[in-house]
């Protein structure tokens, strides 16, 4: 009885390692397929990649070692001239004004009359005293030749006649002041007087803005800077009169840099027809005198920014890209100052297909840049 339970239970251990093996045996052959089958996907995909990412047909150019005058274009912003502040010189009440916000006037326009009547009568008797001092110091002139008055007499007379002119000069001057007018030709940004009013001496009335010559400011970064000078031409294209240009002189160039590192540049701008207000912005361009030689690439050749962009330069049968340092040489070309040799193959035209390693077939191999 015994020895048949020990059959059994032996025979169940056997019946449980078969099924353990199995088990394993199972496991494996699973495992084996999944590989196989993510193998054959990475096939797959590496086939359709290499499919859809066939050769990049590009077109190649050669930088250019040419002596280049280079033109420095700017933003900037016209401003007034000149901005003048017309002061009250007299005292009184105010009879009437001339002039608004935003009107032209002229040199010597008339903008402010003040009440004249003391000034006007001052003025009579200081042109009276006059007369009379005169008429005395010649009696005295005529006496003093037959020695009929002292020498003192006569000194008196004199001084008696400069005193009076002085009378005279000062109340002249004061009704003069009583009509206040334009001392420069240009536009009212400022009214500060009504009628009505009484004035007493500088009280500020009016700030004209000058028009006639306007100042084009400019930032100039300090790489530049050092290449300008006092009196070069600049032309000058205004934003809200695309086509037109206008010529202007560099009137001075700051000593002292903005926060930014650059330096403020004024422009002076004649602008005889009164078109171009302050306030418009606009592009200066210089144009430099000395000729150096430089490496020459169209602009197109560099995507991002000319300062910090990039270039594929072709090596071999693929590409690799490389940071370049650039500067404006016109709207279509820009001198490289670092980042390329005169050998180097740069891409011109499909770079927009590329990333680093790329393959690419050069389609115009046979061509010269001119």
């Amino acid at each position: 009885m015994t020895s048949g339970i020990k059959k059994q239970l032996n025979h169940m251990k056997t019946l449980k390692s078969i099924a353990t093996v199995t088990t394993m045996i199972f496991a494996l052959i699973i495992t084996a397929i999944i590989l196989v089958a993510n193998r054959k996907k990475m096939n797959d995909e590496l086939a359709a990649f290499q499919q859809f990412n066939p050769v990049v047909p590009v077109e190649v150019i050669s930088p250019l070692l040419q002596a280049v005058s280079r033109t420095y274009v700017g933003n900037g912003v016209l401003q007034s001239g000149a901005e003048v502040t017309i002061l009250s010189e007299t005292s009184g009440k105010v009879l009437s004004v001339h002039g608004n916000i935003g009107e032209r006037v002229r040199r010597g326009q008339t903008l402010v009359t003040v009440e004249k009547e003391v000034s006007e009568s001052l003025s009579r008797l200081a042109k009276m005293n006059l007369e009379n001092a005169e008429k005395d110091l010649s009696r005295y002139n005529n006496l003093a030749g037959g020695e009929a008055v002292t020498p003192q007499q006569l000194e008196a007379a004199r001084l008696k006649y400069q005193d009076a002119l002085t009378q005279f000069t000062v109340a002249k001057k004061q009704l003069e002041n009583t009509t206040i007018r334009a001392t420069v030709s240009g536009v009212i940004s400022k009214r500060m007087i009504e009628k009505g009013s009484f004035l007493i001496p500088s009280l500020p009335l009016f700030t004209l803005s000058e028009q006639e010559q306007l100042i084009f400011l400019m930032h100039i970064p300090e790489q530049e800077v050092m290449k300008l000078h006092s009196g070069q031409e600049t032309r000058i294209s205004i934003d809200a009169m695309p086509g037109e240009v206008f010529t202007g002189i560099v009137r001075g160039i700051s000593k002292t840099p903005d926060l930014a590192g650059r330096y403020a540049t004024e422009v002076l701008l004649r602008n005889t027809d009164g078109r171009l207000l302050a306030g418009m912005s606009g592009r200066g361009s210089f144009r430099y005198d000395s000729e150096d030689e430089a490496l020459v690439i169209p602009r197109k050749c560099i995507y991002g920014s000319i300062k910090e962009g990039k270039i594929f330069i072709v090596s071999g049968d693929t590409v690799m890209q490389r940071r370049v340092n650039a500067l404006p040489l016109n709207e279509n070309e820009v001198i490289v100052i670092a980042g390329i040799r005169e050998t180097d193959r740069i891409v011109v035209s499909g770079q927009i297909n590329l990333e680093e390693g790329s393959k690419v077939s050069i389609i115009n191999a046979k061509k010269t840049r001119k």
